[in-house]
């Protein structure tokens, strides 16, 4: 049973004195000023870790054991509350439903045909009319099917042919890990799959699309403009978040996970960008731009739909778009987030505009994970003078659960930091900065190299960094992962694939990745990893030589954000990465940046050759193949500010000329001694205590 603790079950907590006889109880009632602080609390966080529950012990005079079962109670409570009212509003649903199917069948009594007004049809006409829809929809998707079939076919045929070779060897070698075997040309899992696939819209769909963005529409202004008191400043982290009670009275929203692992995140958060207001806008509506423009977040972007003016963006904008995108951040021990959601963009005053996120299932809601939900989110963008924007962020959505989220990151990404608002923030104004320098026709202060000698030079490498960064997220999904139990249990995370990919070299290449704790501050593991005086202490593209840099591109404002290129002291091969003419000069391309939620160090090799091509700035960038590895540095969000680095490299174990199209056991071998004898360097450095 629930207690509550003014006289309601959820408020009186029960201790037994004879656990074993269970015969004696003692009730013990708590004080409104505690109450008051647990109710608080719970609104924010309604699973509270051990650290936390020993923090409210010492703050309410209470023991951890009242704490613990006062927050389960509430949570029970809680749930059978949320039923309560499900059902209220949904039976009420249901008899509006009804009202309206009841006056429709009255309509349909008296329908008239509207070219000449002829008389109603009858019966029997709308059932011979019905059963000719259902002739047609059973013939297309007949169509369907046999093009299905005939595409599927094909695809196994490519596949028993390229799976043929050495296929004896394979399978011996993969037997030691568990597996019968693996064939990297193998379809890849369902989310890497999918392709969404656009679908025609009637006109019921259009209307319900549109009536889902104007309410999305009319709950963000509020959420800007009406109610300061529905925002409420945390507990746990400071920042502002939704009060979900106040938003639940004025939006009737219906939860969508009934888990009580399910939670809801919200952040809202503000800044000045150095770009324009129309141009920032038709970034956001265009999935192509909205990629490039974040690209350590959205991995993948697809525009279903779009209903409304057309680009380029005008005056009275008032566009509507059905958009798919996958969200991913930090580490593969983060599982990303998918996302079908109507856009709209409305001009709401004079230089004034606002975006609108809301989920909606109406289209291929079967390929979109149902683990998270976004309710109305998006932005406010206000034009200033001397091409500046800004920029208002809200986001608001509801997870189902965490359990794919790693220990080291679930409490950022529960806290808010890891999808909220702060980091759309910090990011568009990390790129806004950058695209800023991109477009420079002057080589900046900043900038010095002996080698990248015109702007166009500049921008070719700045294009080059950036699909490096934009290449090394999409790899952290490591989607359709091969478990090799020997890897797992040495903290490593394998993955292969068959490279096909332009800009990237073709072949079978493994990613490998590992994640460790940090006793320093973010900035500090930062500073150490971009150090050229002891790199040759942990990578071994320097063959433990010194390495020297000969360029460095600037990319924002801040001096930890830049480009630069690399290279050894003593020429040789590049090692394991990426097997080359050991005669040609190896250098590196590195991209680094720093902001207020972490950052990343990313880095590819690449010959003196192939870098003087990129560097004339004749040759579009994404010609050049390029295979990154590099770090994520992430705040732990502990009180001792330690830090969550995660490594992940990629190795090209085959290339697109060989016959062997299988992974030996040798393969995942030495990738994985490869990246153990970093992580080891590494904690060597950064002095790590011993687990």
């Amino acid at each position: 049973m629930d207690y509550d603790g003014d006289g309601s079950p959820d408020n009186e907590q029960y201790t037994s004195v004879n656990a074993m006889s269970k015969e004696k109880r003692i009730c013990q009632r708590h004080s409104p000023q505690q109450i008051q602080i647990l109710e608080a609390y719970f609104k924010e966080c309604p699973h509270p870790n051990e650290s936390q529950r020993q923090k409210l012990c010492k703050e309410l005079n209470l023991e951890i054991d009242q704490v613990k079962f006062w927050f389960q109670n509430k949570r029970t409570q809680s749930k059978a509350q949320d039923e309560r009212n499900s059902n209220i509003l949904l039976r009420a649903e249901n008899e509006k439903l009804q009202c309206e199917n009841d006056a429709m069948m009255e309509a349909l009594k008296n329908v008239t045909c509207p070219a000449c007004g002829g008389p109603p049809f009858g019966r029997d006409e709308r059932e011979r009319n019905l059963q000719k829809l259902r002739f047609e929809n059973a013939s297309l998707k007949g169509e369907r099917d046999g093009m299905v079939v005939a595409k599927n076919k094909h695809q196994q045929t490519m596949l028993d042919s390229l799976t043929s070779v050495q296929r004896h060897q394979t399978f011996e070698s993969l037997t030691s890990y568990g597996l019968n075997l693996y064939n990297p040309l193998e379809q890849p899992s369902s989310s890497e799959s999918q392709t969404i696939q656009p679908q025609v819209l009637s006109e019921m769909d259009i209307l319900q699309l549109s009536e889902t963005a104007a309410s999305a529409v009319e709950e963000l202004k509020r959420l800007f403009f009406t109610d300061e008191a529905l925002w409420v400043m945390s507990s746990i982290d400071g920042t502002y978040v939704i009060d979900q009670e106040s938003y639940e009275k004025f939006s009737h929203s219906v939860k969508h996970f009934r888990n009580l692992s399910a939670r809801v995140e919200s952040s809202k958060d503000v800044t000045v960008v150095p770009i324009e207001a129309t141009r920032l806008i038709e970034m956001f509506l265009d999935s192509e731009k909205w990629k490039m423009l974040f690209p350590t977040i959205v991995n993948k972007a697809t525009t279903i739909h779009t209903l409304g003016s057309e680009l380029p963006i005008k005056e009275n904008c008032n566009v509507l778009q059905v958009i798919w995108e996958q969200l991913h951040i930090l580490s593969p021990l983060v599982p990303p987030r998918e996302l079908m959601i109507v856009r709209c963009c409305q001009q709401i005053d004079d230089g004034l505009w606002i975006i609108v996120d809301v989920s909606h299932n109406i289209v291929n809601s079967d390929q979109v994970s149902p683990s998270c939900y976004k309710r109305p989110s998006g932005v406010l963008i206000r034009a200033l003078p001397n091409a500046q924007t800004e920029v208002m962020w809200i986001e608001h959505v509801e997870v189902d659960h965490t359990p794919d989220t790693h220990r080291m990151y679930r409490e950022l990404v529960c806290g808010g930091s890891g999808y909220g608002a702060r980091r759309w923030i910090v990011t568009l104004e990390r790129m806004c900065e950058r695209m800023a320098l991109s477009s420079a026709l002057i080589m900046p202060a900043t900038d010095w190299s002996e080698t990248i000698a015109t702007v166009e030079g500049r921008r070719s490498v700045m294009k080059l960094g950036e699909r490096m960064l934009k290449n090394f997220n999409e790899m952290l999904i490591m989607s359709g992962k091969v478990e090799f139990p020997q890897q797992s249990k040495c903290g490593v995370r394998i993955s292969i694939r068959m490279n096909m990919e332009a800009g990237q070299p073709p072949g079978l290449v493994v990613s490998a990745a590992s994640c460790l704790s940090v006793p320093l501050t973010p900035l500090q593991v930062f500073n150490c990893l971009r150090s050229n005086d002891i790199r040759h202490k942990w990578d071994v593209l320097c063959h433990e030589t010194e390495i020297t840099e000969i360029a460095r591109v600037s990319t924002g404002s801040s001096e930890t954000n830049y480009i630069n290129l690399l290279q050894p002291t003593l020429p040789g091969d590049i090692g394991p990465i990426m097997v080359q003419d050991p005669q040609k000069k190896m250098m590196v391309l590195q991209e680094c940046y720093m902001d207020a939620l972490g950052g990343m160090i990313v880095y590819s090799p690449l010959d003196m050759a192939t870098m003087s091509i990129a560097a004339s700035g004749k040759v579009d960038p994404l010609n050049i193949p390029i295979l990154p590895s590099g770090f994520t540095i992430s705040s732990d969000n502990s009180q001792e500010g330690g830090t969550v680095l995660m490594l992940a490299f990629q190795i090209l174990v085959s290339d697109g000329n060989s016959r062997t199209k299988n992974v030996s056991e040798d393969s995942v071998d030495r990738v994985s001694r490869l990246i153990s004898k970093t992580v080891q360097s590494i904690k060597l450095l950064l002095n790590c205590p011993p687990e």
